[in-house]
């Protein structure tokens, strides 16, 4: 997103963008609250329809400008091929994931361990739905806000634990703390490809991209806050969604609406 608002800034000299990065989770909470912004941007398509929901967002304005993809990276020093599978990997003590309470790529990442049968859901976990099978589970059918206990006390890791003198799971504020955790403190994490295809990550480390239907679907969405229909934010709203726009997003691998 930062390379799509300078791309804007050049192409209209005399207007400005702040970006705030945080959670979808928390600034959906803000914005509730009263946070003045212009547009929402959402890691996933719910935050933003909620915002609809309550009248806090124009109408019409909410649309998809990406979809996002899940790896598993981990640092060359491991000497480990990334994989599912290599998570059980003695050495990997450690893995860091977004919080899932209020990151949607955290809980993307809770379905992507499910699927591959690295987290087993405990039957004694107050979370609704978990009887749903993970196929047909949305992102409305766990209340993720309740998770405050850890991944542990709803989810059994024993096939992350085994052989293992100790694991744990290291949790990132958001998707870019994430990777900062991954890089600098655990060895291990589930990210986004946008992070991982960057120097920064991809010089250290190795990943493995997750295939869509391992875990719940990124649809980024964003809209136009309540009031803030002006001619500059609908400038940058309409440059979002531009041929321009869209070949960086994809550069930095994600998918497109549409495509």
């Amino acid at each position: 997103l930062k390379e799509v608002t300078h791309a804007f800034e050049a192409r209209n000299p005399g207007t400005r963008v702040l970006l705030s990065f945080g959670s979808s989770g928390k600034f959906y909470t803000q914005l509730t609250q009263g946070l003045e912004a212009d547009l929402y941007f959402s890691a996933e398509r719910l935050y933003p329809e909620l915002l609809e929901k309550k009248g806090l967002a124009e109408a019409g304005t909410r649309r998809p400008y990406a979809i996002g993809r899940m790896v598993i990276w981990l640092d060359r020093r491991l000497g480990l091929n990334p994989s599912p599978e290599a998570l059980k990997n003695l050495r990997i003590t450690r893995l860091a994931i977004a919080n899932p309470v209020h990151a949607p790529y955290g809980r993307a990442a809770i379905t992507l361990l499910e699927h591959y049968g690295l987290l087993r859901r405990r039957t004694d976990a107050p979370v609704p739905c978990l009887k749903k099978p993970f196929s047909h589970l949305s992102w409305e059918d766990i209340s993720w806000e309740r998770l405050s206990q850890g991944v542990e006390a709803y989810w059994d890791a024993s096939p992350l634990r085994q052989g293992k003198a100790s694991f744990q799971f290291v949790y990132g504020e958001n998707i870019s703390h994430t990777a900062q955790l991954a890089l600098t403190a655990t060895q291990a994490g589930i990210l986004a490809l946008s992070l991982a295809v960057h120097e920064s990550l991809s010089r250290p480390g190795v990943y493995w991209l997750a295939p869509l239907e391992s875990h719940l679907t990124l649809e980024q969405d964003y809209v136009i806050l309540k009031g803030r229909r002006r001619p500059e934010v609908l400038a940058f709203y309409t440059f979002v969604g531009s041929p321009e726009a869209r070949a960086i997003f994809k550069r930095y691998g994600f998918l497109l609406p549409g495509e």
